[in-house]
């Protein structure tokens, strides 16, 4: 994920403009500190505890499975598909559509999109299906749509990924861009509380695990990174170190529902 990927790869360098980058901010230490008081290990607090690994310096960006975000998230992406993201699908229908009747059961198509690196949560997937009728199954043209809307609500970087593509630094850069974009729209000062941060999750539409519009998740967060005060003040920098923990989270959640089933 973009966000993930920041973090690996340390801030950018501060341009005209913008605020100087700070160093490389680490939630394993914080959160150690928070358990060490006392502090009860939560599942955000867990994963803070257990960060994926750091790739030696000089290899590739380690890229971690794709988070998928749901159909309120704005449109990061070009909406169509491109000829390998359309011919992945076909081969992927194909395998999944045992009986070649044409369509797809719900379940299979949600199996399909695994196979693909489209791992669905199970809130965002009844999202992205909508009001179809999901009885009769779903039909090629009608697996392609959704997909198409599913990788187009994603950052370039995070949609490279879905494809298997080498992520390149333009795509990275537009994938900051495309954050730093989201931040502005709801810090037009440079800055935000918490509410508002909670408002701007709900905007990318990143899975709710706690079903609680993310206050939870949020409040865990400014623990960790140390702003408990009344009225704590958020940043851009901060805004990348939230999204990077709640990718964690996230991935985390999904891979726990998949191994229970």
């Amino acid at each position: 994920h973009f966000a993930s990927l920041y973090l690996r790869m340390g801030p950018p360098k501060a341009t005209i403009g913008r605020l100087p980058a700070p160093p490389p901010y680490s939630h394993e230490a914080a959160a150690r500190e928070l358990v060490s008081r006392g502090l009860p290990v939560s599942d955000v607090l867990e994963v803070a505890l257990t960060p994926r690994g750091v790739p030696p310096p000089g290899s590739a960006p380690a890229t971690p499975r794709p988070v998928m975000r749901g159909p309120r998230a704005q449109t990061g992406t070009y909406k169509e598909l491109s000829p390998l993201e359309e011919r992945a699908i076909d081969s992927a229908f194909r395998k999944f559509d045992k009986y070649n009747s044409g369509k797809l059961e719900v379940h299979s198509f949600f199996s399909m999109c695994a196979s693909l690196d489209l791992h669905l949560n199970a809130k965002v997937a009844k999202e992205w299906l909508g009001h179809l009728n999901q009885v009769d199954g779903l039909t090629l043209d009608q697996v392609k749509n959704i997909c198409s809307g599913i990788l187009a609500a994603q950052t370039p970087a995070v949609r490279s990924c879905s494809a298997g593509k080498t992520l390149t630094l333009t795509e990275l850069q537009a994938s900051e861009e495309y954050m730093r974009s989201a931040f502005r729209k709801f810090a037009p000062k440079g800055t935000l509380g918490p509410y508002e941060l909670r408002a701007l999750l709900m905007s990318l539409d990143f899975p709710d695990v706690h079903c609680d519009q993310f206050d939870r998740y949020v409040g865990e967060w400014l623990m960790i990174v140390g702003k408990e005060e009344e009225q704590p003040v958020i940043n851009v920098h901060d805004f990348i170190s939230c999204i990077n923990l709640l990718v964690d989270v996230c991935q985390r959640h999904q891979e726990a529902l998949e191994a229970e089933e």
